[in-house]
């Protein structure tokens, strides 16, 4: 699981994304290592098949909070991305893991080409995986 954060920046100013291994998108406060970011996982499509991922619940998309390396499978139950916001309604579960509210929002101050390559990322790695923990919401 990972340590809970003090906090959840009101703004974000960084995206990135990687797909050696295994697809991710980030959003992150800076592109400083050290400063807070939301990693989102792509589920591994072996996972949908394997009996013991699925028992795990980890035959779906991966949250990751930094710094802490917070973490849970699923939970994102809406996500809307404007040009100027992120919103995220997550289950309680995935919120208390992350160590963030159940309704979380930030500010984004990212170039239009961030912004569409976050909403990509987010719309690829939020289909992936089991169906029933996509979001019921999604807008991206």
């Amino acid at each position: 699981m990972g340590a809970p954060h003090e906090f959840a920046p009101p703004t974000l100013r960084d995206v990135g994304e990687d797909d050696e291994f295994v697809y991710v998108i980030a959003v992150g406060e800076t592109s400083d290592p050290e400063s807070w970011q939301l990693a989102l996982m792509e589920c591994d499509e072996e996972a949908v098949e394997d009996p013991q991922e699925i028992a795990l619940g980890w035959d779906t998309y991966c949250l990751v909070v930094d710094p802490g390396q917070a973490t849970h499978y699923g939970g994102v139950v809406e996500c809307e991305v404007t040009e100027t916001r992120l919103r995220l309604t997550l289950t309680s579960e995935a919120a208390q893991a992350l160590a963030l509210p159940t309704e979380v929002s930030f500010g984004l101050q990212l170039t239009a080409d961030q912004v569409s390559l976050l909403k990509r990322g987010l719309t690829r790695v939020l289909t992936s995986g089991r169906r029933n923990a996509r979001p019921t919401l999604l807008h991206t």
